[in-house]
């Protein structure tokens, strides 16, 4: 039990003091424990309009927090960044946020307590553990997830004040006349359905939603959506009320339903707001979903048209892998659609990669890429529609002493490969190289040979292979040797590589746009471990995903989401939507 002597604070709400002298309550919380029978003024128990008078005792005695009837389930969570006091996740569409009748398990909420174990806030309960705000059930999209009390209160606090940015995506039947415009109503309960919000003329809460056109296609309108105010099926109740319901909204759209879509359009595309523990501003977006992909991607063939923002000026250089190479070396249909998409706004997509010409070519067929690409970290610039090199660079002739040396040292616990501009030769071919090689999903053509065998070659580069435990041991023999005209590059988590002093991707990133006439400043570069430093550090605008190393993370402007969560994608559409603000 807690007690309160009153002498300053005479004549405050009971509510009102009560919330600032328990840490970690709200206004609300208080109420509750009021309603409850928790809080007594005088032994006598208080209603929340009751005010204090000087000389008041005020008694609380908060009751024991239930056991938690929720359970936890292993159930996979797309996480886009978490830290010891919060968690956004990109909730899948279908998922419902938190248990109540009908839904007791496959929650957000169950997969929460399995992934954070005790750590989630427990401002909101038993039921909801965590949870700052909310999405519909087929509202797809991101949320964000306190894992303690002070976190979620201040974040609570920042959705009160309307400084916690949200935006959604959706697509609305109909043709918007509007480019742009601010929807602002009283909303609350529907006056005969109350599982339905609605448009008040009286009663309700104020509620505002922006709204900003960003494709027409006659039936449909594609559009992009600020919350000001966060009010249940704000969204949806808005567009429904200006005659531009959400395509698929079973609830507030036409009674016969887009089936394909299962459920509303609308998804929460990017959050922001300030940390609550060190006060940086922090702001993350996800890709669209594959069935609104689909469905935009629909909409555009049968109108004919194409997105409306011209990328004409604006390059995008990508790193293979570990950036648009999902883990299993392919690239998703996602990131592919969105390359389309950027391409056909007339930008100019590239990649940037450490591979040879003969293991990237499979990737550069794929993707249709019809501008130079970077090699070798940099050491290459290659035409594939001509197939013939643009610029390259090799290693001076005394880098050549570094392979016997480094044999002598580690012995065959490092391999050792050598690359020139024709072919890749394995000199040292232990288990990793095997794997690499052969096994790791590259097969890569190469030869077995010895290390005399190479030295008469033209090296481009040479990638050491090494244990975990022994990279940094390596990437210090290597340096020690003081080779001049050469650079040592820790260009994966096992690898180190050698390559021409002269060579790195952001170089190479200079001399591509001087080649093709694009302007340094209106290039857009993603990557994910060191190699990608100068690459980012070099473009206009530096994205890191968010399987990154820490130092590409801190260098880059944005983060988006991991090479297996179409990272890619979402970077293209923050480029693209976000031109004027960037270049």
């Amino acid at each position: 039990m807690r007690e309160f002597r009153i002498e300053l604070e005479a004549g405050q709400r009971i509510d009102v003091f009560l919330a600032e002298k328990l840490e970690g309550k709200t206004r609300s919380a208080v109420q509750k424990l009021v309603a409850g029978g928790h809080v007594r003024i005088n032994g006598a128990s208080a209603s929340k309009n009751s005010k204090l008078r000087v000389g008041d005792m005020v008694m609380v005695k908060e009751p024991e927090p239930k056991s938690l009837d929720v359970e936890a389930e292993d159930i996979p969570l797309s996480v886009v960044y978490e830290d010891d006091d919060l968690l956004v996740v990109n909730k899948p569409k279908g998922m419902v946020v938190h248990p109540a009748v009908g839904n007791e398990s496959g929650t957000l909420v169950n997969a929460l307590l399995h992934h954070c174990r005790d750590s989630l806030s427990g401002i909101n309960g038993v039921i909801r553990p965590g949870i700052v705000h909310r999405i519909d059930k087929d509202t797809s999209g991101l949320l964000i997830v306190a894992k303690n009390d002070n976190a979620h209160l201040k974040l609570a606090e920042q959705i009160e004040r309307h400084s916690f940015s949200r935006v959604y995506h959706a697509v609305v039947y109909g043709n918007i006349k509007e480019n742009e415009g601010t929807i602002e109503t009283q909303l609350g309960r529907h006056p005969q359905d109350r599982k339905k919000m609605a448009v008040l003329t009286s009663g309700g809460r104020r509620a505002v939603t922006h709204f900003r056109v960003l494709e027409r296609y006659g039936s449909f309108t594609y559009v992009k959506l600020r919350l000001e105010t966060g009010r249940t099926h704000q969204i949806r109740v808005h567009m429904a009320s200006i005659g531009h319901p959400v395509a698929g909204d079973p609830v507030y759209g036409p009674k016969k339903v887009l089936e394909v879509l299962n459920g509303q359009c609308l998804h929460a595309k990017s959050i922001g707001f300030v940390h609550p523990t060190t006060g940086e501003y922090l702001e993350f977006d996800s890709p669209l979903p594959e069935v609104f992909e689909d469905f935009l991607e629909k909409l555009r063939r049968e109108s004919g048209i194409k997105p409306s923002v011209s990328m004409a000026d604006v390059l995008i250089a990508s790193d293979l892998d570990g950036t648009l190479l999902q883990d299993d070396k392919t690239i998703s249909e996602i990131d592919k659609a969105a390359i389309r998409r950027f391409r056909e706004a007339g930008g100019t997509f590239t990649v940037a990669t450490g591979r040879s010409i003969p293991t990237v070519a499979p990737y550069l067929e794929e993707l249709e890429l019809d501008v130079p690409v970077t090699l070798y970290n940099g050491a290459m610039i290659y035409d594939p529609v001509s197939k013939e090199t643009i610029w390259e660079t090799g290693l001076p002739e005394e880098a050549k002493k570094a392979v016997p040396y480094i044999y002598q040292i580690f012995g065959e616990t490092v391999g050792i490969e050598v690359l020139d501009d024709h072919a890749l030769y394995a000199v040292v071919y232990n288990d990793f190289i095997r794997w690499h090689l052969n096994d790791g999903g590259y097969q890569v053509p190469h030869e077995r040979c010895g290390i005399e065998d190479v030295i008469p070659k033209r090296w481009l580069k040479v990638m050491f292979a090494a244990e975990k435990d022994q990279v940094g041991a390596l990437q210090r023999e290597l340096e020690n040797l003081n080779i001049q005209g050469v650079r040592i590059v820790h260009s994966a988590e096992r690898l180190v590589e050698m390559v021409p002093a002269d060579a790195n991707k952001g170089s190479a990133l200079r001399r591509l746009c001087s080649e093709i006439g694009i302007p340094l400043e209106k290039t857009a570069a993603i990557g994910d471990f060191y190699n990608d430093l100068e690459m980012i550090e070099m473009a206009g605008f530096g994205i890191a995903v968010s399987n990154s190393c820490r130092d590409v993370k801190v260098t880059a402007s944005l983060v988006v989401s991991s090479n297996g969560q179409n990272g890619v994608a979402e970077a293209i559409e923050y480029v693209m939507e976000n031109k004027k603000k960037l270049f």
